[in-house]
């Protein structure tokens, strides 16, 4: 009979084998199909196309400010693309707030293949090159380590992250509990190395039912953080995908309306 040890010995070696061949396409399963802002029934929305350095064409949706208001820069999850948020867009627009959203490499038309630099060098030139202020960095998922990074290098006047993690090698060590996983990983995406330098005012949102990334990973990341203005907000019985609640939406407004420049 195989022992425990060598059992194991099988599956980690396995899971390098799988790693080597399939861990981009694993962090970053992206939509790539490209949908236009009127396409989808969202005139307000313009689309700009934002030419990195190494001239990979991003492409972004984005709409002006009411008065008053701040501007959000959104960093999405990894499933899915744009159009598959322009419902909760929408609901961002119509209560005044601007929005410059982000379509990653590999993502909703946009060029180039993902990585955890190229991402990164893509946001910070994004958000360096932003002029309107407030400016509030909203991640979601994947897209609140992108937000953790450029806060805590100074680039916001305040933070949102949904469904928030320490790293992604802590995200994915809950499916596949293996001692060896920290070192076969390439794209880490360590949030929690960074929080205690982020000093913005931050509020972080999860479900308490959350299977992809659990609960305990947004409240260590939570604790880390250096804000003095923070709040935590629990959405009960919600899991990671279903936290857009009403109750989620009011206490977003309060936050946003909150931040000043």
């Amino acid at each position: 009979m195989i022992g425990i040890t060598a059992l194991m010995s099988v599956a980690t070696s396995y899971l390098a084998w799988y790693l080597e061949r399939h861990e981009t396409r694993m962090v970053y399963p992206f939509a790539a199909t490209y949908a236009a802002p009127v396409d989808i029934g969202e005139p307000r929305l313009i689309e700009p196309r934002f030419r990195q350095s190494d001239g990979t064409s991003v492409i972004l949706w984005r709409a002006e400010a009411m008065d008053g208001k701040p501007t959000i820069v959104y960093f999405p999850g990894n499933s899915g693309g744009l159009k598959d948020r322009v419902t909760r867009f929408q609901q961002l627009l119509d209560a005044g707030y601007g929005l410059v959203a982000v379509a990653y490499r590999g993502s909703s038309g946009s060029g180039g293949t993902p990585s955890e630099a190229l991402l990164t060098a893509d946001a910070r030139a994004i958000v360096k090159a932003e002029t309107a202020r407030p400016l509030v960095l909203y991640g979601e998922s994947l897209g609140t380590s992108l937000a953790v990074k450029l806060a805590a290098e100074g680039h916001s006047n305040g933070v949102v992250l949904e469904a928030p993690f320490t790293s992604i090698v802590d995200v994915v060590a809950v499916q596949f509990p293996l001692d060896q996983l920290d070192a076969l990983m390439t794209q880490r995406w360590s949030s929690l190395s960074h929080a205690p330098t982020l000093r913005q005012p931050l509020l972080v949102v999860h479900g308490t039912e959350d299977r992809i990334v659990p609960i305990t990973l947004g409240e260590e990341l939570f604790a880390a953080a250096g804000s003095t203005s923070k709040r935590f907000l629990r959405i009960e019985g919600r899991g990671h995908t279903e936290l857009w609640t009403p109750d989620m939406r009011h206490a977003l407004h309060g936050f946003l309306d909150g931040v000043s420049d």
